[in-house]
């Protein structure tokens, strides 16, 4: 069992908060100078509980407060209690990952938070009822439930903008049920998950190799095998030919010097296409230009029709001298292109005469090439037959693994029927608490095995749910269940922190207060909550103030002094 009984800062930052046990309210209350009582600090209380407890920082509201409002050197200091035996928590946000645990025996300085979970979990004696327990941390996650979670469900206390998974494991450690079960269950559908994701990569490089399904590919892979083998077979009657070794290199000495002069004649021939005569004779009626311009002036055509026939000519002269020079050029590479086809012609002839030697049974018409062919095609071949096997192999593990699955999900089944007598006892226990608040038992809890990603599914209805202010109820109503039930609370640490849940009418607000207050089991343990005392406003039950003046341990208002950290300020982005 643990309880916490005092908040407080080195140096002091914010005013100490004594905690009892029983109900311990924190009030967010108006004053002179605003009505408001959102944004005072009561949210933030909680989480310095939280992060004295060990949350990671990058989760935690402190790492958003600036630095000149709350140094990163000041230890938050939590005071509590583990089964009567009084522990020290200190924990500052520049040294969030080396937290203090200090008794009255010793003091710890922990390398990592890990160590100070498991720490507090041994001294929680967390699983001593239970054969796998959740961690620390999970095991008080439904414990303290955070504002911004909305109670939108009972299997997800934290803040939805966190995305964080529905973890079932604390729940099912609280009600009795295998966690070892679950926690199985969730590795083999990951793995699962994992062999999918292998499959589909599979499906994706076959199509990339051989544009075909895998469901296709072993058809492929038997056509390939059939012509390797048939390409084999006729490498090796080449091979064992007479004189194969002495002509082998000599052919493909043969093949290289084909290309290589094949190359050079394609080049000539893209060179020759680029050459052209130029052939662009200017015709322009000189005289009809001169008898034009010496109607405007006289004399002026003349002097004109001079000039452009010797502009004309001295461009009839380049034309000829460049036309000589590509003339020349085009004689050379025709001459060059003839030296080719010559030699061409000899070596084809001297590659036939080879090659007949070789070429028996017609199958080899390159030697080069059908190396070539071949090593490509075995080199495709290993690799489709690796995705083939490979794929082969995984659709096995994948079965094998939801085979394996199934049989834990049929454990997991007969351990919720094993325990169906608790189940239903805890059930009744909503009820009783249902029928006291809204007055009536229509209501409902039920566990239930699936085959879904969630693997568990806890089916809970109250009366007239779906609603936010009724399904923040329903959440009330099955957290102080587990708090008080016989099903759970050996299991229970406890304590229970609720962060402003309560968003409902006034009767129900009231009933929900008188329940808390009545019962011995809560009184036995602690209950946090946080509330806006506007909500309190216009109640003429006596007992009801009276209730809120025996446990308001703390309040906050607008007013700078009145707030948690007696400053007002923006949270760092």
């Amino acid at each position: 069992m643990l309880k916490i009984r005092k908040l407080y800062t080195e140096p002091q930052i914010i005013d100490p908060i004594i905690f009892y046990d029983g109900i311990n309210l924190i009030l967010g209350e108006k004053n002179d100078s605003s009505n408001k009582t959102n944004g005072v600090g009561k949210s933030l209380c909680i989480e310095f509980i939280n992060y004295a407890l060990l949350k990671k920082k990058s989760d935690s509201r402190l790492s958003l407060i600036p630095a000149s409002v709350f140094p990163e050197d000041t230890d938050v200091c939590l005071d509590i209690e583990i089964n009567e035996r009084k522990y020290t928590l200190k924990r500052s946000i520049s040294n969030s990952e080396n937290p203090v645990i200090k008794t009255n025996e010793e003091q710890i300085t922990f390398s990592k938070i890990e160590d100070a979970t498991e720490y507090l979990a041994q001294k929680c004696k967390i699983g001593r009822k239970i054969d796998t327990p959740p961690s620390f941390r999970k095991s008080i996650g439904p414990l303290i439930r955070d504002e911004n979670s909305e109670f939108k469900s009972i299997t997800s206390p934290y803040d939805t903008s966190k995305n964080i998974a529905d973890d079932y494991s604390p729940h099912l450690y609280l009600l009795g049920l295998s966690v070892s079960i679950y926690e199985k269950i969730k590795v083999i559908s990951k793995e699962i998950k994992k062999v999918v994701d292998e499959l589909k990569q599979i499906e994706k490089n076959v199509y990339l190799l051989k544009q075909v399904k895998v469901s296709e590919a072993r058809v492929e892979l038997n056509e390939l095998d059939s012509e390797i083998d048939y390409i084999s077979q006729s490498i090796d009657t080449l091979e064992n030919t007479k004189g194969y070794e002495l002509i082998k290199g000599e052919i493909i000495s043969l093949e290289e010097e084909i290309e290589e002069l094949r190359n050079k004649k394609g080049l000539i021939l893209q060179n020759i296409s680029k050459l052209h005569i130029i052939d662009r004779k200017v015709d322009i009626d000189t005289q009809e230009l001169s008898e034009y311009y010496n109607q405007l002036k006289e004399g002026l055509g003349d002097f004109i029709s001079k000039d452009l026939f010797e502009v004309i000519q001295f461009k009839s002269k380049i034309d000829q001298f460049q036309n000589k020079l590509i003339s020349e050029k085009r004689n050379n590479l025709e001459s060059d292109l003839d030296e080719l086809n010559i030699l061409l012609t000899e070596l084809d002839k001297q590659y036939k005469d080879k090659i007949r030697i070789l070429d028996q049974e017609g199958a080899l018409k390159n030697l080069k090439q059908t190396y070539s062919v071949f090593q490509k095609k075995t080199d495709e071949a290993s690799q489709l037959r690796v995705f083939v096997d490979k794929y082969h192999d995984l659709e096995k593990e994948k079965q094998t693994k939801k085979s394996n699955k199934e049989i834990e999900l049929l454990r997991l089944q007969a351990d919720i029927s094993d325990n169906e007598e608790n189940l239903k006892l805890f059930e009744k226990e909503i009820l009783s608490i249902h029928d006291f608040i809204q007055g009536n038992r229509r209501a409902s809890f039920e566990v239930k095995k699936t085959s879904k990603n969630q693997i568990i599914e806890f089916i809970y209805r109250i009366d007239d749910d779906g609603s936010h202010s009724v399904n923040r109820l329903g959440v009330f109503i099955y957290d102080i269940a587990l708090l008080i039930s016989e099903v759970t609370r050996d299991r229970h640490l406890g304590f229970l922190i609720h962060d402003n849940i309560f968003d409902v009418d006034r009767d129900t607000l009231l009933r929900s207060l008188k329940f808390i207050h009545g019962n011995n089991i809560i009184q036995k343990n602690q209950y946090i909550l946080t509330l806006n005392s506007d909500k309190l406003e216009g109640f003429l039950d006596t007992e009801i103030n009276e209730i809120v003046q025996m446990y308001t341990r703390a309040s906050f208002t607008k007013d700078i002094n009145g707030r948690f950290l007696k400053q007002k300020y923006q949270e760092k982005k």
